[in-house]
């Protein structure tokens, strides 16, 4: 065998062990969302109808991910697309064809501290949380929580490694592990998303088209 189809077998072969080690299936989350006296009258509600009351996380064995909200308004927000080949995250809202797009290489927030916060017990397991602290482009304060268990199934963190974006990238390369947990807090409004069922399945290809 000459150099050359060594080399070609031995990307493919790590092409496919890529895949083979991530995690494919669905994460239900419950949504929980509060204001607070800062928040403008209405905001609440503007919140509930725009989010919903729970999140469906489809995850492909290749890095893509959908997140898809679940008893939104009329007009609310529909689905999250994401591919890891393109390194976008799609948004798409019901009862609407137009689809709005986020370079993920590109952090919308700004670092200020992160660390290991208290432990959280979720589905019955014991949970390690990382916090992240940062400033929004808008000169907002934002604290980020993640949370996994290590018997969770794992997670490849190069197939996300260009989602720096929330620091979704540093969490998967720190956890290499779905997040069971994961809240977004600010002087206005706090939204978690809390796990409530975690399925390991193989998930169908139309799921990841981008509608």
């Amino acid at each position: 065998m000459n150099k050359l189809l060594i080399l070609t077998f031995l990307i493919l072969a790590s092409c496919s062990s890529n895949g083979q080690n991530n995690f494919e299936g669905i994460i239900k989350f419950s949504t929980e969302i509060t204001t607070t006296e800062l928040a403008p009258d209405g905001f609440q509600k503007q919140l509930n109808d725009k989010y919903g009351d729970s999140l469906l996380m489809y995850y492909s064995r290749n890095g893509n991910f959908r997140r898809v909200h679940l008893n939104s308004a009329e007009f609310g927000a529909d689905s999250q697309y994401y591919f890891a080949n393109k390194a976008k995250l799609y948004f798409t809202n019901k009862n609407s064809s137009q689809i709005d797009s986020l370079d993920t290489k590109e952090n919308s927030l700004k670092l200020l501290n992160k660390g290991k916060i208290k432990n959280q017990k979720i589905l019955d397991l014991d949970c390690e949380c990382y916090e992240f602290k940062a400033i929004s482009k808008f000169n907002q304060n934002v604290t980020l929580n993640y949370c996994y268990n290590s018997e969770s199934p794992k997670i490849n963190p190069e197939l996300y490694s260009d989602h720096n974006d929330f620091y979704l990238n540093e969490y998967y390369e720190l956890a290499k592990r779905p997040y069971l947990k994961f809240s977004i807090e600010t002087e206005e409004f706090k939204i978690t998303y809390l796990a409530i069922e975690l399925t390991e399945k193989e998930i169908d290809k139309e799921k990841f088209e981008l509608k």
